[in-house]
């Protein structure tokens, strides 16, 4: 027999990350914006106040700090119930802002760090958090910790929409209406060193494959913490037995004792984890029934 980690105390630990992280997320994200905002600090650089949304830092913090907020309730509903699981569009708007601020942070440790000074770019003022905190949690939590569903292809385009809205919007502000008529100027020197389109056409290779990198990553996670779900619910001795009826019986023993609310959750992703190495003709209706028969006290 296989051995097996047991990964209901995994979930569980993961479920307390998440919520930390999503915690710290919000929070640095929405005292940082709210400095700028006030002008409280920073107050040698032009886009403060309101015009701090005019930064891409800004906007894909904003971003990420939503995302974080909608998954908290889940966090803590797992922990009620041991059984925490992200919605799949949740996940996509993580990803999104996950891009986002990575972006933000291979240009601030790169591009910006040679003009400016890495101490400037990474660690001064509001950048210590926006440029280099939120983002290192950021990818810790969507990477390491956020992995339940699978990203597929097309999923990098819909994290690439918030850049392409934001470059679209910046290049008609900046280079077609312009600052003279009202638009903005060129904050991030696209135009200074080369022709605008050359940059842009850099730039989003280079958020495509930051994008790609972390799909790389996360799903690499999400098929290993994956496989050591199934191996668990299908060769862990406190759950395994000669017949799935059997089994259940152990999977509602085990979760039973782990319960903090009093509420009954099916775990119908963990049975059908189960299933393959067992014969049964019962449905999986009636596999539910033996479960929520053998959770009551």
């Amino acid at each position: 027999m296989k051995s097996s980690t047991n990964v209901r105390k995994i979930n569980k630990m993961r479920c307390i990350a998440s919520f930390v992280s999503c915690i710290i997320l919000v929070t640095i994200a929405n005292i940082a914006i709210w400095i700028n905002l006030s002008n409280a600090l920073n107050s040698g650089y032009q886009n403060m106040g309101l015009k701090t949304f005019k930064m891409f830092t800004t906007l894909s913090n904003l971003i990420l700090s939503i995302g974080a907020m909608l998954a908290i309730p889940y966090q803590i509903e797992g922990l009620k119930k041991n059984n925490y699981h992200l919605p799949r569009w949740i996940v996509y708007f993580l990803y999104a802002g996950v891009t986002g601020v990575s972006v933000t942070f291979v240009t601030a440790i790169t591009l910006i760090s040679i003009s400016e000074g890495f101490f400037n770019s990474m660690l001064k003022g509001m950048n210590l958090f926006l440029h280099t905190i939120n983002p290192i949690t950021a990818l810790l939590l969507f990477t390491i910790v956020n992995d339940d569903h699978h990203l597929s292809i097309k999923s990098i385009f819909i994290a690439f929409i918030p850049e392409f809205i934001y470059s679209i919007t910046y290049i008609i502000l900046v280079f077609i209406i312009g600052e003279a008529n009202g638009g903005w100027s060129d904050h991030y020197k696209f135009n200074e060193f080369v022709p605008w389109p050359i940059t842009l056409i850099v730039m989003y290779a280079m958020s495509f494959g930051i994008a790609l990198l972390i799909r790389l990553i996360h799903n690499y996670v999400h098929k290993k913490r994956k496989q050591a779900f199934i191996n668990y619910y299908q060769n862990s001795t406190d759950i395994k037995a000669d017949t799935i009826e059997e089994a259940i019986k152990n999977l509602a023993i085990q979760n039973r004792q782990d319960k903090i609310s009093g509420e009954i959750i099916i775990p119908l992703r963990s049975i059908k984890m189960m299933l393959p190495v067992y014969q049964t003709d019962k449905s999986l209706k009636e596999l539910f029934k033996i479960y929520i028969d053998n959770n009551i006290e």
